[in-house]
This record gives C-alpha cells, structure tokens and sequence, in this order.
C-alpha cells in the first residue's frame, strides 16, 4: 500500500513538472484549412520564451497528415536555417513520413545567433506531400527573441589642445558589464599614452566620463571613432562602435611629415604646435619691442642729461670768470655797456 502510495506521488510531480514546462513555453495554434486532402501543421511550442541571442532554444511542431485513401503516402518537412537561426550540428534539418498518417510530432533544436535584436523573426518550415516533384509550401513561425545587448550615447565633455573629455551613456535597457572604453586606431587622430580606459559595470540609464590625450594627424573637422567593449545579460562580449564630431582646425595640434620618429602610420613624423608657435613669436616680439624702447629712452635721456650738464658748467665757468675781474674793469665794461 504504501510502495503504491509512492508511485501515485511520482507521477503527480512529473505530471505537473511536465505541465509547468509546457505553459512556460510558447504555444501557438494554427487554424489555417489547406483542405481534408493536404499536410496540416496544427501547433507550435517552443521554450524558454522568450529566446536568448546566443542561447539554444526547442521547438516542437506538430501536424497532420491525411490517410492514404485520399491520395497522401508521403510528407516532407523541411527546417530553413536562414538568419538567426540555425540548427544544432546533431540535429537534421528534414522530416520525412512515408505510408504514415494521423498527427506527427518532431522537435529540432536551434541556435540564435549572438546578434540576433529584439522583437519578432520568423522560422520558415518546408512541407511537401510529393517526393518526386517540388510541390511545397512554406509555413512561418514567428518567434519572440529578448534584447539581451544595450545601447550608448556619447557627447564631448571637454577639450582642450591636447585633451579630450568624453561622456558615455547607457541609453539601452540592460546593464553593460565589465565595460571597457578604448580609442583604435585611425587616420585623423592618434593617441597619447594609454588608449583603454576600464570602467567596469555600467547600468542602464547611467553615465561615466573618461579622458585621453590624443593629437590630430589632419587638417580640418573629422570625426573620432570611439570603441566600447562590454559583457552583455547573457554572457556575450560584444563591441561598438561609436562616433563624436571634433573641430580638429581650432582644438587640436596638427602633425605633419618629417624625418623625427615614426607614427602609426609607418610615416616619419613630427609634432608642430602653431598655436603655441604663434603665441611665443607674439610675446617675443612684445618683448623685443619694449626693450628697444626703454634703450632708445634712456639714450635720448643721456644726450639730455649731458647737454644740460655742459650748459650748467659754461654758465657756472662764466661767473666765476666775472667774479674773478677786478672792479675797475667791471667798471669800464659797464660804461660801455652805456
């Protein structure tokens, strides 16, 4: 009695472990009529549902195939394996039913791809009643795939002559793992020192600044390419690439080619600094200029101060020498003055 206790037990915990799986999984019913003579898919049920970019998922399909009587022996089915799905390496993409009728049941394992997007793709199935001739019709599963990767926006927080600011947002709706920034490696901009910056996990609707140092290799505006390397919710590492508009003309140094050190390029180049070229001709011609004033000054000044110095010493020489005269001679000079 009680060894049949037991047994009722086990079969009602796989009863209902069997019918949990079947309600979290997707089923879907189809009512399209081909007629009492042709091959009918009846139903649909894949699990987990939603599917997961880079995950497996299973799928069963169910159909009928008519009795022989009304001139059906032979049922094809055929799985497309066309972006994003594809099958597992055991699985056999056709079903094939010969002298057989009443309901089929197949099941096929299938791989999403890692870049498969959210929201609805369709999984096209082959079925064919002549062996011989290519009579098929193509019925289409829609299969719901979740959004496991995220999305981020970048703006320019600062910049300066040899530095620049960046701001990065997590725009999507899942948190980017174990992130990291970099900038790679391009034609109008070239890094100074390290180019990687870790930032580590990055919720949605969040945001970080990073900063490098890096100088322009061209004339004129271009954009820069910034890389962002991230774990996504399940697992996959993924990479992107993103673009901020930088005025390279009035913000950053510009290089050109000579014989100094090599560049990323292989090109022989060397680092010119117009800006600061410009600023020390400015102040050295400020200088130069003042310098050359205060030395004409103080020349013009001497000149001065010299002629003045004669001038007092003649008219100090001179009365003395009218002092020195006797009064009688005062005297005679004065009458002839008269």
């Amino acid at each position: 009695m009680k060894r049949k206790k037991i047994i009722v037990g086990l079969f009602f915990l796989i009863s209902c472990i069997a019918l949990f799986n079947f309600i979290s999984a997707e089923e879907i019913t189809y009512t399209v009529n081909y007629g009492q003579s042709s091959i009918q898919v009846s139903s649909l049920k894949y699990e987990p549902y939603p599917v997961n970019p880079g995950e497996y998922f299973n799928i069963w399909i169910k159909a009928y195939i008519p009795p022989t009587e009304l001139g059906i022996n032979y049922a094809k089915f055929e799985l497309v394996e066309e972006f994003p799905f594809s099958l597992d390496s055991n699985e056999d993409s056709i079903r094939e039913y010969e002298g057989v009728s009443g309901n089929v049941l197949m099941s096929f394992k299938i791989r999403v791809d890692e870049d498969a997007v959210e929201g609805v793709n369709n999984l096209k199935l082959y079925v064919s009643s002549n062996k011989y001739l290519d009579t098929s019709r193509v019925e289409i599963f829609e299969i719901s795939i979740a959004d496991s990767q995220t999305d981020f926006d970048l703006v320019v927080q600062d910049l300066t002559d040899s530095e620049i600011s960046l701001a990065i947002a997590n725009i999507g709706k899942n948190t980017a793992n174990s992130m990291i920034i970099r900038i790679p490696e391009q034609q109008d901009y070239r890094i100074i020192g390290t180019n990687g910056q870790m930032i580590g996990n990055l919720e949605s609707g969040d945001y970080t600044i990073v900063g490098f140092s890096l100088i322009s290799t061209s004339k004129g505006d271009g954009n820069l390419t910034i890389q962002i390397d991230y774990t996504d919710n399940i697992g996959e590492r993924r990479s992107v690439l993103k673009e901020v508009q930088l005025d390279s003309e009035s913000s950053f140094i510009n290089i050109t080619n000579t014989n100094n050190f090599p560049g990323p390029s292989g090109d022989m180049i060397r680092e010119d600094f117009p800006n600061q070229s410009k600023n020390s001709n400015t102040k050295w011609y400020i200088m130069t200029s003042v310098l050359a004033f205060v030395l004409i000054g103080l020349f013009i000044y001497s000149k001065k101060f010299k002629k003045s110095k004669e001038n007092l010493k003649n008219i100090n020489k001179k009365n003395s020498k009218e002092d020195s005269e006797p009064e009688w001679i005062k005297k005679v000079k004065e009458k002839e003055r008269e």
